[in-house]
């Protein structure tokens, strides 16, 4: 019987044959691998709670004085008197300047002799004509001239008024424009009266909160550049919404007693439109938006949950929930980039 003897070539082919074949069958008791395994990221969040929330709008205004004037002359004529400091209070009714009215004042007291005169012609024809002493005529034509001579006393009277310049309201007088002894006409600006003490503010708000403005509501604001908030209240509103700015002008009214707030200052004036204890208030950083559908993450059962929610008001720091949330719910508000819905995570819960 002859032996077959393998050479080298021979023998190390079949050896690679064999570890072919072992290696076919140890892969053949693994899984294929798609590469599609995910691992849970770490995400931070917070407990979704109810919290006191005041729906408010802030507008920029004007401070206005509560009534403003400028002090003319109801005649023509040369300052005679001038009593005006400028940046004093005046009460009302004060005389602050009087036109030159020495010929009105002469006119006057001739007319109150003629009156006398008149008076006593008249009451003795009036006793005449009792006695059928006069016609009628007579004691009427003596009566007629006695009532014009005292409409041209009513007349004089009215004329001197007019010659004076007096203040209308109680308030703080403003720059002074003219000196004593100059010649004003009617047109000529006197000095300037401001009442200071209240003040309005004037605003105007969006046309869709037009139908939330009521008397007597409360209003907060800031004057200049000032820091202090100061109380006031909405006592009218325009009568129509602006066409063209679509909004609607409101006035409120503010106590100025220790004369800090200027008329004509800029403000920001706060209206409150009304107090909720039940919000669900989120940071903005939590929104994730999706054309016009606002969204939001939660975390649910170990996994990412995305759930859309309808929004309220915004301030700086919050956005109010209306629709969508629940308290106790577990809001994610980081990795939001990465996130996406039945993603697991893991959350890492935050203080509020």
């Amino acid at each position: 019987m002859r032996r077959k003897i393998f050479t080298y070539h021979q023998l190390l082919l079949v050896l690679l044959t064999v570890a072919s074949i072992s290696c076919s069958k140890s892969d053949k008791g693994k899984k294929p691998s798609d590469g599609r395994s995910r691992q849970a990221i770490v995400v931070d969040g917070i407990i979704v709670g109810y919290s006191e929330y005041e729906r408010t709008i802030t507008v920029p205004g004007t401070i206005l004085p509560n009534e403003w004037v400028e002090l003319r002359s109801e005649m023509a004529g040369k300052i005679v008197e001038l009593n005006i400091a400028e940046g004093a209070m005046v009460r009302k009714g004060q005389l602050l300047a009087r036109i030159n009215d020495a010929d009105i004042k002469a006119l006057l007291q001739r007319r109150v002799i003629e009156e006398k005169l008149a008076a006593d012609d008249e009451q003795r024809k009036k006793r005449m004509l009792e006695i059928n002493a006069i016609s009628v005529q007579e004691y009427e034509t003596s009566l007629n001239k006695l009532e014009a001579i005292r409409a041209d006393i009513a007349q004089s009277k009215a004329m001197l008024e007019k010659a004076e310049v007096r203040a209308p309201f109680e308030g703080r007088i403003g720059l002074r424009y003219v000196s004593p002894g100059a010649f004003v006409s009617v047109n000529t600006t006197i000095a300037t009266l401001v009442q200071d003490n209240p003040l309005k503010l004037e605003f105007a708000i969006p046309e869709r909160y037009a139908s939330l403005v009521s008397n007597n509501m409360e209003v907060k604001f800031t004057a200049g550049d000032g820091q202090t908030q100061y109380p006031a209240k909405v006592y009218a509103t325009d009568a129509q919404i602006d066409p063209e700015t679509r909004s609607l002008k409101v006035r409120a009214i503010a106590e100025n007693k220790s004369n800090q707030i200027i008329p004509g200052s800029y403000v920001r004036a706060t209206l409150v439109f009304e107090k909720s204890p039940r919000s669900i208030l989120i940071p903005p950083r939590a929104i994730v938006p999706d054309m016009d559908i606002q969204n939001v993450f939660i975390y649910s059962q170990g996994k990412a949950k995305r759930v859309q929610v309808r929004l309220g008001e915004r301030t700086g720091t919050t956005v109010e929930v209306i629709d969508g949330l629940n308290a106790g719910d577990s809001l994610i508000i980081s990795g939001l980039t990465s996130v996406r819905d039945g993603m697991p995570v893991s959350i890492n819960i935050k203080q509020n």
